[in-house]
């Protein structure tokens, strides 16, 4: 879920300055149909290998990869976002999968090539909990887009070790259980339960995205670090019109 943000908000970063910059380029109607088109949609995601992304840094991946195993987390697999990568052709990349020794935990790790430096390297680790995501991330001040209130989302500082980000999500999953002992976390026995729950966060996701009017003033407010100027809330009022539909 956190990762999947981030994706999305340093891209909505670019396009916005481009869309503020340029009247006649990209536009706030154009940046709403693009929100529309990511969050329209269940998201396909595909089964791929780290071969196929030669930008990727690789070593990171097998890093982290035998950092978890040694916690008694289990490599799943790596997928892509193929519904991102159709709308972002440019910016592919792929997530890689863990699931925890109790399976109520799915990690995935990621490193964005393109749009951002290539020392940002995020993992993120969610669990469901009555209805609720818990999500912790190494994401602490790079979070463009707020998360629906389905997520209770807790971002440690970019260069925090993989293994504090587990430890901390741990201790937060420890600190649920015991307030709320009726509730079980959901399972994540296989891949294909983790790809459950990653759709069952897209729906929450979009359904928040189409209640902020596909981006918030707040949201916007923070991508500028300052209060609107008058072209910038036209901009926003085009951006929360609904798109067209097409026929």
């Amino acid at each position: 879920m956190e990762v999947f943000f981030l994706m999305m908000g340093l891209w909505l970063v670019v396009a916005v300055a481009l869309g503020m910059r340029r009247p006649n380029g990209l536009g706030g109607a154009a940046l709403r149909a693009r929100l529309d088109a990511v969050y329209g949609e269940p998201h396909e995601l595909a089964r791929v290998t780290p071969a196929a992304f030669p930008e990727a840094d690789l070593e990171f991946y097998d890093r982290a990869r035998g950092e978890l195993e040694k916690k008694g987390y289990t490599w799943l697999a790596d997928v892509e976002d193929l519904t991102l990568s159709r709308i972002y052709p440019q910016n592919r990349t792929f997530m890689r999968l863990f699931v925890d020794a109790g399976r109520m935990i799915r990690v995935s790790l990621l490193q964005l090539v393109q749009l951002y430096p290539r020392h940002l390297r995020v993992i993120e680790l969610v669990t469901e909990l009555g209805g609720t995501f818990i999500v912790t991330s190494n994401t602490h001040g790079v979070d463009r887009l707020e998360p629906p209130p389905e997520a209770k989302v807790e971002r440690l500082p970019v260069g925090s070790p993989v293994l504090d980000v587990v430890a901390r999500h741990e201790a937060r999953i420890t600190e649920a259980l015991r307030a709320h002992p009726e509730r079980a976390p959901t399972s994540f026995e296989t891949f294909e339960e983790v790809l459950g729950s990653i759709g069952r966060a897209h729906v929450a996701m979009a359904r928040h995205r189409q209640k902020v009017g596909g981006l918030s003033r707040d949201e916007l407010e923070r991508l500028k670090g300052r209060p609107l100027n008058a072209s910038e809330e036209a901009f926003l009022r085009e951006v929360q019109s609904p798109s067209e539909p097409t026929n």
